[in-house]
């Protein structure tokens, strides 16, 4: 089993961010927590493989909340023996006091919210920590945690190739053995998809995409961190093990507002506004924000979708038991193999690293009629 918990508030709403999250609510905060508590104390006992504190920024919450948290899910949850715990932080909400905190009630891998090592791009991204306080987080986090790992953003604009250089051997000095890499996107509903419209920004070309994308991929690799997804990079052994379980469509149990759980087919999103989910959590209105029962095909669509982010790919034998018919596939495997943007064996069909840098409109090909 698998644990999702979600925390919506950050000190600052980044305008590039469409998550569930909400800036400037301290005050509650204690609330909240007791109304996650409270949803924590429903949830089957586990064991739990994975458990992920996810957010908005979790580490905003004082250590006392931090605490709460973790004792109840102490009480309340049982872990497999070899279980992973991981919690998002971000460099200007972190100190040794939070950090040794989690570290004592359970979490043993760290995600940070470094996104650049330049400050004029950190600024230019809305986050309210700077280059030194991420270096210095990261020392914390490393002689705190056995496991950490560092979020970067590329196709800023104005971002220069040897920019992105840099911060890929920054991985390398620092000697992280996981990063998640992410393209810049102007999701709508963000202030930067408003400010994409009116001409304000402008996204990088698709050229300079690609090119940023085989330096991601060429700067990690020295390091030994290979992609094991289309974000995602790390040592053999070192994968997120918890959003591993995503991809692969296990079922996952999740807590807190907007979180979504998914077992077998059901999805469930909880109440996504703080304030009416801890007035559902007491019974004052409905916890469910939306209920789904996904179809055969919609099932099947997202088994591609997310297998075709993996290295390994998506499993030929999974697609036949999903009801895919191999014939309608494989004419047009044939022709995208030609074009070595993928390639398949008897198990698995996968991306190439040329196909990864098309991956959407690879994907749209091998997509069953909707």
């Amino acid at each position: 089993m698998h644990l999702y918990i979600h925390t919506p508030y950050c000190e600052a709403k980044c305008p590039y961010c469409d998550f569930n999250s909400i800036a400037g609510r301290n005050d509650e905060f204690a609330a909240y927590v007791d109304a996650l508590c409270q949803e924590i104390r429903t949830l089957p006992t586990g064991p739990y493989d994975t458990i992920f504190m996810g957010g908005g920024t979790p580490s905003i919450l004082p250590v006392e909340l931090l605490q709460q948290i973790g004792e109840t899910l102490n009480a309340y949850v049982q872990l497999s023996e070899n279980y992973e715990w991981t919690m998002e932080a971000n460099p200007g909400s972190v100190d040794q006091a939070r950090f040794h905190a989690v570290r004592r009630f359970g979490v043993n891998r760290v995600s940070l919210g470094i996104q650049s090592i330049f400050d004029h791009h950190l600024r230019f991204l809305g986050r309210v920590h700077n280059a030194d306080e991420a270096n210095a987080a990261t020392d914390l986090a490393q002689g705190i945690f056995p496991r950490v790992s560092a979020d970067m953003i590329i196709g800023l604009p104005g971002q220069s190739e040897q920019e992105l250089r840099q911060e890929m051997a920054w991985y390398r000095s620092r000697g992280l053995r996981h990063a998640s890499v992410y393209h810049l996107a102007y999701e709508e509903g963000t202030e930067f998809h408003v400010k994409l419209r009116k001409g304000e920004h402008k996204e990088i070309d698709d050229e300079q995409s690609t090119l940023f994308l085989q330096l991601v991929e060429e700067g990690l690799a020295e390091s030994g961190l290979v992609a094991y997804e289309t974000s995602n990079y790390a040592l053999p052994g070192e994968e997120s093990r918890h959003n591993m379980a995503y991809w692969l469509q296990r079922d996952y149990q999740a807590v807190g507002a907007g979180a979504v759980s998914t077992i077998g087919r059901q999805r469930l999103t909880r109440q996504p506004h703080p304030q009416k989910y801890i007035a559902a959590v007491h019974g004052e209105g409905s916890l469910a924000w939306k209920k789904e029962e996904l179809s055969a095909q919609d099932y099947l669509i997202e088994y591609w979708m997310l297998g075709l982010r993996l290295r390994q790919g998506v499993s030929l034998r999974r697609l036949q038991q999903l009801g895919d018919d191999p014939q309608r596939w494989l004419r047009k495997a044939q022709s995208l193999q030609d074009f070595d943007l993928i390639e398949r064996d008897r198990e698995y069909l996968w991306l190439t690293s040329a196909g990864r840098k098309i991956q959407d409109k690879v994907t749209v090909e091998l997509l069953p009629e909707i």
